[in-house]
């Protein structure tokens, strides 16, 4: 699944996202505020989804409104490329990672 299919940040979605490892986006309405890894075990998307939820992550990505999401081998590495990419294109990393920074 690519991370421009976005689904509402609800109690409801969240619980239907894959238990699997990969990489998340979290939206604030139209803006990207939080990428971040699920690296699998116990951490998955969904696990680390209700995290971001339930406010365990902190105030700033409780927030988000939408998220998204990709099932990926190497989270860890896909994460750091699309925060690469990220940083390219908007001279500053997301709004809720610089602060987790």
């Amino acid at each position: 699944m690519a991370l421009d299919q976005t689904w509402e940040f609800t109690a409801l979605m969240v619980a239907s996202a894959p238990g699997e490892p990969g990489v998340y986006a979290l939206w604030e309405k139209g803006d990207l505020i939080y990428y971040g890894a699920a690296l699998g075990g116990t951490m998955t998307i969904r696990s680390r989804l209700g995290d971001h939820f339930s406010g365990r992550d902190g105030a700033c990505t409780v927030r988000a409104t939408h998220y998204s999401w990709e099932l990926s081998l190497d989270p860890k590495a896909r994460e750091a490329a699309l925060l690469d990419e990220y940083r390219a294109a908007h001279h500053r990393l997301p709004r809720c990672n610089a602060k987790a920074a």
